[in-house]
């Protein structure tokens, strides 16, 4: 959200929108919150590879039929990528340094890499750093580069590597793998250094490796931001581990707080970055590490919250988010899990309510973004974004992260030019506005993602009482989001 911070303006800009608003169907006046759009001067375009996910290397190898998951013949997986608007594919995690964890050979490549183009996607693929070998991930590249060369966006050195502490160490150790992969691939290009935040190593690799000279394109980090599922994670006995609380880390998911460290991250990002042409980016992510949280990584709350932060990334720069997915994830050390986006089912998948926050990004972050102020009569906990396409569509979400004694908030949105056609929303909701809802009780344009991958979720026309000039007036529920379209000139 974009804050005024003098206080005359403030107070001009609020007797402006109280009057413009006040004509609001909806609820009385004092009630009411106030988001102001300004679509006169555009600013950064959403990026087209912006949702992306992350899986492990492992997922590359086959189970025990010798069946692949990545395949092209995989219909339900293609589906599922298409419904949710996937079009980054990271692969790495912790399996890719895992001694014990093979590494993918040709066919598993050719499988994989086969899937990705019937999925339209980019590849971010990572190759091993600790203990691995040069002449490995030679062999790796060299396949990509004759086959798969439009495909891949960059590769990655390793994962987290924080196992190598000194900088001088790992640079000694992620030279030469660099030096391999460009002698059979002229023109690969890298991102890194793909671990947690650290933004004196962010800073040094793009220093020493950024574009040109160094073929370093992206600075690439991880973060889960409420941190780990559980108190004891240093018990190497998955069956002793004490998750954390999942009533009180659903709630911590939608505070304001979270912004707080997004923006520490974004700060060291965007410093190591500046004055270059390197981009940053996610590209393993998701609410809390080891492999996420039973009855909050994959309850409701992580619905409202996987949109919130897509949107905050993307509006402040980030060329895209990757969330860590799969059934099972880690390397020498895995878990079932609970932050996934979709899992495995009887019949193709099964979508978690991340997806359903995915999903409504990709119905309302289209386009550049646009300046949006939220002004609230009462404490709230309600945040806006807005985006405007080239014609001239304008998209504003809303999401609604108020949960405990809550009730409808009034929302009159105020643009600044005459809206031109019908407004049409769709909304992201689930059964009682519970924010601990399961899968099967989450809906968005009153309708599931089914296993098979598809979706038929319908937007909806606002009455035209709701639709005057400028103004949008509108009532939005508890725990629940909502993408409105309109045309302007």
């Amino acid at each position: 959200m974009n804050r005024i911070e003098t206080f005359p303006v403030i107070l001009a800009l609020l007797l402006l929108f109280v009057s413009a608003c006040q004509t609001s169907n909806h609820g009385s006046e004092n009630d009411q919150i106030v988001v102001n759009v300004n679509t006169d001067s555009p600013g950064i375009t959403i990026p087209d590879g912006a949702i992306g996910l992350s899986y492990e290397t492992k997922q590359l190898l086959p189970d025990t039929n010798g069946n692949h998951y990545f395949s092209p013949d995989n219909a339900a997986l293609l589906k599922m990528f298409e419904t949710l608007g996937v079009k980054n594919l990271r692969i790495g995690g912790n399996s890719v340094d895992a001694a014990s964890i093979g590494i993918p050979n040709e066919e598993d490549i050719h499988s994989f890499f086969q899937f990705a183009k019937a999925a339209n996607v980019k590849v971010i693929y990572s190759v091993r750093l600790q203990n691995g070998e040069p002449q490995s991930a030679k062999r790796i590249a060299k396949i990509i580069y004759e086959n798969y060369k439009e495909l891949l966006e960059s590769f990655a050195i390793g994962n987290e590597p924080r196992y190598y502490e000194d900088y001088e160490l790992y640079v000694s150790k992620w030279t030469p793998i660099r030096d391999a992969i460009v002698e059979v691939y002229p023109d690969a290009v890298f991102c890194g250094p793909d671990q947690n935040p650290d933004a004196e190593r962010l800073r040094l690799l793009v220093s020493d490796f950024g574009y040109p000279k160094g073929k370093l394109v992206q600075a690439a980090q991880h973060n889960y931001p409420f941190g780990c599922s559980y108190t004891n994670f240093r018990e190497r006995d998955v069956t002793k581990l004490i998750p954390f609380d999942a009533e009180q880390a659903r709630a911590t998911m939608l505070k304001d707080s979270a912004y707080t460290i997004y923006q520490d991250i974004l700060d060291g990002m965007k410093e190591a970055v500046n004055g270059t042409p390197v981009t940053f980016r996610m590209t393993e992510t998701n609410s809390f590490w080891y492999s996420g949280l039973k009855g909050a990584s994959d309850s409701y709350a992580s619905a409202l919250w996987s949109l919130d932060y897509l949107h905050w990334w993307t509006s402040h720069g980030a060329a895209g988010l990757n969330f860590h997915t799969g059934d099972i994830t880690g390397g020498e050390i895995t878990l079932p899990c609970q932050y996934a986006s979709f899992v495995s089912a009887e019949s193709g998948y099964l979508a978690r309510p991340l997806a359903y926050g995915m999903k409504l990004f990709s119905q309302g972050a289209i386009g550049q973004s646009l300046a949006v102020d939220v002004n609230a009569y009462s404490a709230s906990n309600v945040v806006a974004y807005a985006t405007i396409d080239q014609e001239k569509n304008v998209y504003v979400t809303i999401i609604n992260k108020e949960f405990q004694d809550a009730t409808d908030r009034e929302i009159c949105i105020q643009l600044d030019v005459i809206i031109q056609s019908e407004v049409r929303k769709i909304t992201l909701n689930a059964i009682n506005n519970d924010i601990s809802a399961e899968a099967s009780e989450v809906f968005l344009g009153d309708a599931q993602i089914l296993s098979d991958g598809t979706w038929n979720g319908k937007w909806e026309v606002l009455p035209d009482s709701d639709v005057k000039d400028k103004q949008i007036t509108l009532s939005i529920a508890p725990s629940s989001a909502v993408v409105l379209k309109a045309k302007i000139n």
